[in-house]
């Protein structure tokens, strides 16, 4: 919502999602088409134009027996270094340099199949930690009782009706409580992401 604000004509956006699929490579090449050549080894977004890269669940890339997630490391070397190595056989090894991109990154706590970043990536974002309302009963009821218009005296709705109204919200937060305990994300299972939406 926030990048639907942007003026395109100087700014762009760019949403990249990671799964325990996404590879360097195909990070690498995801940045490099948003990117038109300038001058020499520098690549730019076109018309001399900002871009925000949003990078979602920076905890799903996989981590290999050593412990490193490689694709991470290749987000840092972007952020840190300001570009890649060319990978083109007869280029390999040149660095390509990215200008005009600011980067968002979003996670969610590590564990429950989720995995930590690296403490070299983590240095490079200013970072949020955005927990769950204390009261979520407090926000969706009355969301809930507005839209039933139970509290209105000509309402039409029977005493049983509202009193399963009353108790819809607190029941599905349970519900919600108890899928997101049991049924945890994996890197084989990344779309069990359960949150209040």
């Amino acid at each position: 919502m926030y990048a639907a604000k942007f003026d395109s004509t100087v700014q762009l956006f760019k949403r990249i999602n990671f799964s325990s699929a996404t590879s360097p490579s195909l990070f690498q090449a995801s940045i490099e088409t948003e990117c038109d050549n300038k001058i020499g080894k520098d690549f730019a977004p076109p018309q001399n134009k900002k871009m925000v890269v949003f990078v979602d669940d920076m905890s799903m890339p996989f981590v290999n027996k050593w412990g490193d997630q490689i694709t991470l490391e290749i987000v840092r070397q972007l952020i840190e270094q300001g570009g890649f190595y060319w990978l083109e056989k007869s280029q390999r090894g040149m660095f390509k340099n990215i200008r005009n991109l600011s980067f968002i990154g979003a996670m969610n706590h590590p564990g429950g199949g989720r995995n930590d970043i690296p403490n070299r990536l983590k240095r490079q974002f200013f970072i949020f930690n955005m927990i769950l309302p204390l009261s979520i009963e407090g926000i969706y009821g009355p969301i809930i009782r507005h839209q039933f218009k139970v509290d209105a005296k000509n309402s039409g709705l029977t005493e049983d009706v509202k009193r399963v109204i009353e108790n819809l919200t607190s029941a599905t937060i349970k519900l919600w409580e108890l899928v997101k305990k049991y049924m945890l994300p994996t890197p084989a299972k990344f779309h069990y992401v359960f949150n209040m939406r």
